[in-house]
């Protein structure tokens, strides 16, 4: 009867707190004060997430000092774009340790959520089955305030988002009416103006585009990027006002590892990066978009690692800012004519001139490589100079064959076919 008794009051006590909690969000309490007014009623430092982990809050009402990054390091879970909460569980979602300057710290970790979204997690640091029922029931019961908190900041930002991408879509392709109102707008949408800047582009898988867009680090040389989707890419504004190109460079590596290392955290994998060129003000932006773009297919398609930088591709930079239907008619020229004997004939010409090209011209290394006789691969060579009527010992052939192939590789040469 008295266990009955004290059940009861413990569930008083829980309501009572959930209704301050409730009024104090009416009244326009933000999440740090949620997460510190549990921390104060169970005792315990309280750590607030989004669902990608980036931290909300954090109190520390036992003065530990311990100190956490922009994300909580969570083992991976199944989130994915907001949509795939973790299973449901009455009480504890996961618990685990955290690795610190201080040591090894137990954490559990609770999921606010709603049966088809993953809003965030709230983190009780030092409670690994220590836990009272009277404080589960507070952290279950804050857990529906902090729900509420993180769904109005999650639907200001998706309305902000869409101010954004539509607003940053005209800004990289040229499109607006003078350099008086982009200043305005860009004002009203809390840009940072002063140039110089750097564009990156960011491929990864359709079904992450959100994810990653969310993924980024908060700030860079003091000042927050812009972090956008265009056409199915993530685009990253940078402000380098006072930066040297030293100091730019280093700390865009930096910026770019972070980055790169956050996407890996949560399971955003096939990633890869181009970056444009300096860009002195808000109206040069759509050259360094163009160039970041460049950068990344060929990037992608020579292999050169997961970030490219255009400023680094050598020749094949001017090259690849020609318009596409130049590039397709360059390679038409140079390769026509085997591309349209292979289909003819049903040989392999092209890729015997590709990896004639990658063995550096040796003849015995292109043979092995091809599986075929040296006889044989001197007689395709033959073939191959009669058709497009060069000679494979001068650099300048060798050099338009070898640009070609490289826009046959691309999507420059696919979108005009």
């Amino acid at each position: 009867m008295q266990e009955g008794k004290g059940m009861k009051m413990k569930t008083k006590i829980c309501n009572e707190i959930f209704m301050e909690a409730i009024k104090d969000l009416a009244q326009g309490r933000d999440i740090p004060h949620l997460a510190a007014l549990l921390a104060e009623e169970i005792g315990k430092p309280v750590i607030v997430t989004d669902d990608v982990k980036r931290v909300m809050a954090i109190h520390d009402p036992l003065g530990t000092g311990v100190r956490v990054g922009e994300f909580f390091p969570l083992p991976r879970g199944r989130n994915n774009d907001r949509k795939s909460p973790l299973p449901e569980d009455e009480n504890l979602v996961r618990e685990g340790l955290w690795e610190t300057e201080q040591g090894l710290i137990n954490y559990s970790c609770f999921a606010i959520q709603v049966p088809d979204r993953l809003y965030g997690y709230c983190i009780v640091l030092g409670a690994y089955r220590e836990l009272e029922a009277r404080d589960k029931m507070i952290i279950r019961q804050l857990s529906l305030t902090l729900l509420l908190a993180l769904k109005e900041l999650l639907d200001q930002e998706i309305i902000r988002e869409r101010l954004l991408d539509e607003f940053t879509y005209d800004v990289l392709y040229n499109n607006y009416d003078s350099k008086v109102a982009l200043y305005e707008k860009a004002r009203r949408l809390q840009w940072h103006l002063e140039g110089p800047f750097a564009v990156l582009v960011l491929d990864t898988p359709a079904d992450r585009l959100n994810t990653a867009r969310r993924l980024g680090p908060g700030l860079f040389n003091s000042s927050a990027p812009i972090y956008t989707v265009i056409n199915e890419n993530v685009v990253i504004i940078l402000s380098l006002a006072n930066l040297s190109k030293e100091q730019y460079m280093g700390s865009c590596d930096s910026f770019v590892r972070e980055l790169m290392a956050n996407l890996e955290a949560n399971s955003v994998q096939n990633t890869h990066i181009g970056i444009g060129s300096v860009a002195a003000s808000l109206t040069d932006l759509h050259q360094s978009f163009q160039e970041a773009k460049v950068a990344l297919e060929l990037g992608k398609t020579l292999g050169t690692g997961d970030i490219s930088y255009f400023n680094e591709l050598g020749f094949l930079k001017f090259i690849f800012s020609a318009p596409a239907q130049e590039l397709q008619e360059f390679a038409q020229r140079h390769l026509g004519r085997i591309i349209a004997y292979d289909l003819e004939m049903e040989t392999d010409l092209l890729q015997t001139i590709e990896v004639y090209l990658n063995q550096q011209g040796q003849i015995t290394n292109c043979a092995k490589a091809l599986y075929v006789h040296e006889n044989t691969l001197r007689n395709r060579l033959k073939k191959i100079e009669q058709l497009l009527g060069i000679d494979l010992k001068r650099i300048d052939h060798l050099l338009n064959i070898y640009i070609a192939l490289q826009i046959l590789k691309t999507d420059h040469y696919d979108e005009v076919k």
